[in-house]
């Protein structure tokens, strides 16, 4: 093999090794962000039944609370998600 084209293949395996090395990190922070995505599910799911456990002793009505949203977040906005989740919290009381 020529001096020549063995500088090719060496610098394609440098290619090659370099982009392994970028998949990799790329990898590494995935699974970061998966683990912290997790982490906050966890929470979440962990929070969801303190609060309907608590809304058993204290009763909440879904008018104020969903009116306590739209006072913080503004009519135009009006975080229709939240607005479904307390929904959800009380239901599930």
């Amino acid at each position: 093999m020529s001096d020549f084209m063995l500088s090719q293949v060496m610098g394609l395996l440098t290619r090659v090794s370099d982009d392994l090395e970028r998949v990799n990190k790329k990898n590494d922070e995935l699974d970061t962000l998966l683990g912290a995505i997790d982490d906050l599910s966890a929470n979440l799911f962990a929070t969801q039944a303190i609060l309907c456990l608590a809304l058993k002793n204290n009763p909440v009505k879904a008018e104020e609370a969903k009116a306590w949203i739209t006072r913080q977040v503004g009519e135009a906005d009006n975080a229709p998600k939240a607005l479904q989740i307390v929904d959800l919290l009380l239901a599930q009381k």
